[in-house]
């Protein structure tokens, strides 16, 4: 199962899917990238919930 989703979390990403990325998310989602925490210092690499993971992601695509 872990496989599986992976492989849709890689392919949405890669496609730069937003949609299909959040659809693999819950609602309450707790994001961290190494990538943010340098990017946005304040987010102490963190993001929470769909809208911030949205947001984040348009950012870096």
């Amino acid at each position: 199962m872990m496989e599986t989703i992976a492989l849709k979390w890689f392919e949405a990403f890669n496609e730069h899917n937003l949609d299909k990325l959040l659809a693999l998310y819950h609602e309450d989602a707790i994001h961290y990238s190494p990538k943010l925490r340098i990017r946005k210092p304040e987010t102490n690499g963190f993001v929470a919930g769909k809208a911030a993971l949205r947001e984040w992601w348009q950012d870096v695509f």
